[in-house]
């Protein structure tokens, strides 16, 4: 337990970190910020998917829980949509986050929709893992 709630303040601080404005042009360090806030999220995504698919969790839980960080998620996709990139190695990777966030966004949902599913569960944990390893390699790019 004491690790979650290690992992639930890293998530916590990364959204609330001051990254890019709404719009405005994004420089590489800010994108990286924000893919990196992507990475952690889903990395707690799978963890809560792992309790969900050892049913080592209650489904109210695990429902709030996915709903908070797909908002993390949305704010972040939100935030990568309004800022202006040069065309290049910055734009691309922005688009690719932007994906990467709509991708998370939809596993999260997964959970939201059926919180009590163990076979979804492990689906979630393996999707989110690979979603948040996309995420640091897309950022260790810039």
């Amino acid at each position: 337990m004491r690790g979650r709630s290690i992992t639930l303040l890293v998530v916590a601080f990364a959204a609330a970190s001051p990254l890019s404005g709404c719009g405005g042009p994004i420089t590489p360090g800010e994108l990286s910020r924000s893919i990196e806030t992507l990475e952690s999220t889903a990395a707690e995504g799978a963890l809560l998917a792992n309790d969900v698919a050892r049913d080592r969790t209650k489904a109210t839980f695990a429902r709030v829980h996915a709903r908070d960080l797909g908002d993390v998620v949305q704010h972040e996709a939100e935030k990568l949509q309004d800022a202006e990139a040069d065309q290049g190695h910055v734009a691309a990777a922005k688009t690719n986050a932007v994906d990467l966030a709509d991708r998370i966004g939809m596993t999260l949902g997964q959970i939201q929709t059926a919180p009590g599913s163990e076979t979804d569960g492990r689906k979630a944990e393996a999707a989110l893992t690979r979603l948040s390893e996309d995420a640091k390699k897309l950022a260790d790019g810039l």
